[in-house]
């Protein structure tokens, strides 16, 4: 696999794993590496897809496994989840 590809798959793999320290990481060297805006945004929004895809199907799982648990999308054990969605959403509008 060339460089290029391998910075374009870690940075959709930093997306879907959360790890803003690999973002920015990935994100830096794609960038050292001549590599256009849109195709990080792609990569980006690859990642995402699969972090939104995992998220639904882990949902479908606990209902499955625990169907008397009522799931609340509104729960976080983060305080202020749109101070974390905001700082989230500015890293990836690029």
């Amino acid at each position: 696999m060339d460089a290029k590809t391998k910075e374009l798959v870690s940075l959709g793999a930093s997306v879907s794993a959360h790890c803003f320290p690999c973002l920015d990481y990935h994100l830096e060297q794609a960038r050292k590496l001549g590599i256009g805006e849109e195709d990080i945004r792609e990569a980006i929004r690859a990642g995402q897809a699969v972090m939104n895809g995992a998220g639904d199907k882990m949902r479908e799982k606990i209902k499955e496994a625990l169907p008397e648990l009522s799931l609340r999308e509104d729960e976080s054990c983060v305080d202020d989840r749109k101070a974390k969605r905001a700082r989230f959403s500015s890293v990836v509008r690029l």
